[in-house]
């Protein structure tokens, strides 16, 4: 496969997501049950910490060892490589279109809402 190290980086930091997902879901449900996240190793892992750490390894491996998810990645990997990407001129010109367009929207309608507030307080008579 032309992409490996590639499919690697994202199947660690897939597992990386995994081990974070874990830590975060075991820390939640021992504080839900109020329960103690002990400190293992002289304090340096806790119960949560630990979970993840396991997760995120077996998930590493579980998706080196699916074929089906080493194929999709170094396919995804290279329809990527046949991307065009913009120029940094491109991409300037097309942030400063959508930038200016947003301004431009946000003083419409800023003029749209004053007005139609005018035309309110005309109606019901009110002050301010």
């Amino acid at each position: 496969m032309n992409h490996q190290r590639y499919v690697m980086l994202v199947f660690l930091i897939g597992a990386l997501l995994a081990g974070v997902f874990v830590h975060q879901a075991v820390v939640s449900a021992l504080l839900q049950f109020a329960l103690p996240d002990d400190v293992w190793a002289g304090g340096l892992f806790s119960t949560s910490s630990l979970a993840a750490a396991l997760s995120g390894i077996a998930s590493f491996f579980l998706l080196i060892r699916n074929q089906n998810a080493v194929r999709f990645t170094g396919e995804v990997v290279t329809e990527l490589a046949k991307v065009t990407w913009p120029t940094r001129d491109e991409t300037v010109r097309a942030s400063t279109t959508v930038i200016l367009t947003a301004i431009g929207i946000a003083l419409l309608m800023g003029v749209f809402d004053l007005f139609w507030k005018t035309v309110a307080d005309f109606v019901l008579y009110t002050e301010g």
